[in-house]
């Protein structure tokens, strides 16, 4: 941070707003009313945001979108201890005998850093996955029997799946494991039927070479091209090609059949034990394992259908236009056995034991899907998928990619590469957790032993402990909270960030199979249109009322004067900050203080080369009987500005402001556009 960015960032706090090394008494306040130490945050919080999930594997079990930093979350946290020792970061513990609620775990930020620093947590979510996550988690298991169950669970998929992935290495007709199979857009014009692909390269090798996929013959080469007759037909397009070069008619897509029946299958991928990693093109063996899996497909599984069924909404209409009804639609046959087999294996097992292998096979549906694409052709990244919400969004590749869920090696999404990564991984850290350290220019591990990442599992708020860390998590809809008033000390939360990532609709991806793997885990019919999220700009009313009904169950539970409910949030839209000031106002919260932090890596797939923001506002707030009515905010300077830091700043004060005025809704409305330089 730049001494201007520091200088500003102190303009626009409170007047008296002053560095102390001790935290003041209850009856005053806390810690985090009078510092934060910005400058620490920021430098762990960059270096977090290009791996997130090294930092916390333990909080990355499923997939969830729109995570914020740990080590952010952990800095706010321990600006709520009541001792000077407890806010040193690398401190053990610092939250014994408090209770932390966030009333919106999404991806269980809050409650992870709040349990590690030994407090006793309350989450809850509407939505069911978040829930799950959190139980599964903060669940201690040993890591030794955890590895036993899915030892048990991997050799009987194995079984049931090795027979529809066996292929022959090109070169010494061996048996050989299939890794993956790419497939072909099928679209068609007067000529007949072609395929498309995203590129036609196949491979890049270090030194220049790679392997090519030739569009006369579909053989995939490396070197010299396959000779062809002078008057061969093209079978294989570039997605680029709109018009047939022979007959000049559009290409269309093939619309009227199952999405899955719109691929055909153009490259396998397989790994011989003494030629290593080949490509080829599908052989009448390989094509037969397809038929054989379609087969055995329609003469074993029977899916939840009606429960598969595509309800729509602003990401899944995506699914509607493409013509997809059905979910199931969505995954070849081989992977629909991959499906039933897991479901059937897993109704073997204990309940504590299905919920976590319910969750892993969930999330390898991202890799095991049709929807992937491969983006293994550069050195970089040899024979990488690209996994179904790459890009926070459906994408409907023209290079589909089929993974093999039980491939031995080490490839994206499969099984066994999950369990290393999102339970073994988490496991370990959650035993010792590990944090990272900036000493003389060089960034080293810290080992903090004796800190825990789980705790012990309650059903009511009755059952709570302050002596030791428990957690409370629960589906519920926070707007009407079971738990008695003053009850809470303090409320750390991650709300939706308006319209920007529609992250309920695209979880119904997910959603449906969970119903059919664990039915009795959650409340599957919830309505989600009862989520904050504005689906469109339309809806800012839906996502203020329903935040002020949560805010106000928050100024409920919270202790006073001491509470504070404190969160992130950004946005660029004037509509956003508009209604969650007047979603605080009804609440009746005011502003304490803010602090600005890196929130997202520039290079990030979801921002890179967008006007977006990087930075989340630190937003402090207090019950508006907390604070005093000497201290409010003054009208703020208004300028335009494009740059990340000093907008949030901005966005900030103006929140702080209008908490304070006497403005009627529609003027805090008007404020917000005008001040951001916008019309209403």
């Amino acid at each position: 941070m730049t001494s201007t960015e520091r200088q500003l960032q102190l303009e626009f706090h409170f007047s008296n707003t002053i560095e102390v090394d001790e935290a003041p008494s209850r009856a005053e306040g806390v810690a985090i009313d009078t510092r934060f130490p910005t400058e620490e945050a920021n430098l762990l919080a960059e270096r977090e945001t290009f791996n997130k999930h090294l930092f916390r594997p333990n909080t990355y079990l499923h997939k969830w979108w729109a995570r914020r930093s740990g080590t952010t979350f952990r800095y706010i946290l321990k600006q709520l201890s009541d001792t000077s020792s407890g806010h040193d970061y690398y401190a053990i513990g610092g939250l014994q005998g408090k209770i932390i609620l966030d009333p919106m775990i999404g991806g269980g930020t809050t409650i992870h850093e709040a349990i590690r620093l030994g407090a006793s947590v309350i989450g809850y979510d509407i939505d069911p996955i978040p829930v799950l996550q959190a139980k599964a988690t903060l669940t201690y298991i040993p890591l030794k029997e955890k590895t036993a169950i899915f030892k048990k669970f991997f050799e009987r998929l194995e079984k049931i799946l090795n027979p529809f992935f066996t292929t022959t290495c090109p070169r010494c007709n061996s048996n050989a494991e299939t890794q993956f199979i790419l497939y072909g857009l099928r679209k068609k014009c007067q000529c007949g039927e072609a395929l498309f692909v995203d590129s036609l390269q196949l491979r890049e090798e270090p030194d220049g070479s790679g392997i090519e996929l030739c569009p006369y013959t579909g053989l995939p080469y490396q070197g010299t091209p396959p000779v062809v007759a002078d008057q061969a037909r093209r079978l294989i397009y570039d997605k680029n090609i709109r018009k047939c070069p022979t007959c000049g008619e559009v290409f269309q897509e093939l619309r009227d059949e199952l999405y899955v029946n719109r691929y055909a299958p153009l490259v396998i991928v397989g790994h011989c034990t003494q030629h290593k990693q080949f490509f080829k093109k599908p052989s009448e063996a390989d094509i037969q394992h397809i038929e054989q899996a379609r087969i055995y497909s329609a003469a074993n599984i029977c899916l939840p259908k009606n429960d598969l069924t595509v309800s729509g909404g602003p990401k899944s209409d995506d699914l509607l236009h493409k013509g997809i009804s059905n979910y199931a639609d969505l995954f070849t046959h081989r992977q629909l056995i991959y499906l039933a087999a897991s479901k059937d294996i897993l109704d073997t097992f204990e309940e504590k034991h299905q919920r976590w292998l319910g969750m892993i096979v969930s999330t390898s549906l991202e890799f095991n899907c049709l929807l992937c694409g491969y983006k293994g052709a550069g050195k970089r990244r040899p024979g990488a998928i690209r996994h179904v919400f790459s890009h926070h969004a459906y994408s409907f590749p023209y290079t589909a990619l089929e993974n093999n869920p039980v491939f031995s090696g080490n490839t994206s999404g499969t099984i066994g590469l999950l369990f290393r990564d999102r339970i073994r991984a988490a496991s370990l850290w959650a035993e010792k957790p590990v944090e990272r350290k900036h000493v003389h220019g060089t960034w080293t591990k810290v080992s903090l032993t004796g800190e825990h990442d789980w705790g012990i599992q309650t059903q009511s708020f009755d059952e709570i402990q302050t002596q030791a860390p428990t957690f409370l998590v629960m589906q519920q809809d926070s707007s009407h909270l079971p738990l008695p008033a003053a009850s809470v000390d303090h409320v750390v939360t991650d709300p939706p960030y308006y319209d920007s990532v529609q992250y309920s609709d695209l979880a119904q991806f997910f959603r449906v199979w969970l119903r059919w793997f664990l039915p009795g885990e959650g409340n599957w019919d919830y309505s989600v249109a009862n989520s904050a999220v504005a689906e469109t700009t339309q809806n800012g009313a839906k996502y203020q009322q329903i935040l002020a009904a949560i805010w106000s169950e928050c100024h409920r539970v919270l202790k006073k004067p001491s509470g504070r409910l404190i969160f992130t949030f950004h946005h660029w839209r004037p509509e956003a900050w508009g209604h969650l000031t007047l979603s605080l106002k009804k609440a009746k919260f005011r502003l304490v203080t803010s602090y600005t932090i890196q929130s997202e890596n520039p290079i990030s797939v979801h921002i890179r080369q967008l006007q977006a923001l990087k930075h989340d506002s630190i937003l402090v707030l207090a019950p508006s009987e907390s604070l005093s009515a000497d201290n409010r905010f003054c009208l703020p300077e208004m300028k335009s500005t494009q740059d990340s830091f000093m907008f949030c700043n901005l966005c900030a004060t103006i929140l702080g402001y209008c908490l304070d005025s006497d403005l009627s809704e529609h003027e805090i409305i008007e404020f917000w556009h005008k001040s951001l330089g916008t019309e209403s």
